[in-house]
């Protein structure tokens, strides 16, 4: 799953004040509730912001940009102030899709970014079996350890419980930060016996919710390190999930992972 959309950038034109290139930056979240702005992770409220470049990548100062929601012709879900950047989700984009943000500099230089316009999420609980099952962990040699030793991912599920509707609706696109508690690593720091990784075992704390309201990180063991031969140990792992800077109900959510490191046979 994806965190946040990377930067990209138009270009045209020449000469020192001679807007080339525009930049968008990363969206401060990749969602926006309905009715409200948006935000940075902390809850802040924080504008859409682009760079402008001349052709030499220098940036132009003063540059008259101007911010829009490009797909107002389908749905006008989002309003965007055109000078601050400032965006507000007024309603569902139609079909539930991503919504446009684009910054323009004069009538041809255009850029655009994606975001995902989403109900209030209010609650965040875990997903999958009742019980996590027993991870065994096996000697730790290269790729094929790094594989053996990585844990499936522990996940939750994050959604709107209080909504009008009927019944609870998931929350997609939205931040999950994940922390290691036991044995703690507050850093992530690949360096310990315990550390977090995505799907593509890179080290990585924090994820958004899939289509299905789910997040989740995985747990990568050095086996020769946790737990002692024989012994089975828990490594625990908290999910923070906050909306405007407070977490929400269940948050943090704990989650246990029973660790086993069987005993060598003496052949």
């Amino acid at each position: 799953m994806l965190v946040l959309v990377s930067a990209a950038c138009a270009e045209v034109g020449s000469g020192p004040d001679v807007p080339a290139a525009i930049e968008i930056a990363e969206l401060p979240s990749p969602s926006v509730v309905i009715g409200d702005t948006l935000r940075n992770i902390a809850g802040v409220v924080t504008p859409v912001r682009a760079t402008v470049r001349n052709l030499s990548g220098d940036v132009i100062a003063g540059a008259a940009v101007r911010y829009l929601y490009a797909d107002f012709g389908r749905d006008s879900a989002i309003a965007i102030d055109s000078v601050t950047g400032i965006v507000r989700a007024l309603r569902a984009t139609l079909g539930g899709s991503d919504g446009r943000l684009g910054a323009r500099v004069g009538a041809s230089l255009q850029v655009l970014k994606t975001v995902a316009v989403v109900l209030r999420p209010d609650t965040v609980d875990r997903t999958g079996q009742s019980a996590i099952p027993t991870f065994s962990t096996l000697p730790d040699t290269g790729r094929s350890g790094a594989n053996n030793n990585t844990a499936p991912a522990l996940t939750v599920v994050v959604r709107n419980i209080d909504s009008l509707t009927s019944g609870a609706s998931i929350v997609r696109t939205w931040p999950v930060r994940f922390e290691l508690l036991t044995p703690a690593n507050p850093t992530n720091d690949t360096m310990q016996a315990v550390f977090l990784v995505d799907d593509s075992g890179r080290p990585s704390v924090l994820d958004t919710t899939d289509p299905s309201g789910v997040a989740g990180r995985r747990v990568r063991i050095r086996s020769a390190r946790f737990p002692a031969s024989g012994d089975t140990a828990s490594v625990i792992v908290q999910a923070v999930v906050t909306y405007k800077g407070k977490a929400l109900r269940g948050s943090p959510f704990r989650l246990a992972l029973p660790v086993r490191k069987p005993t060598p046979t003496t052949p």
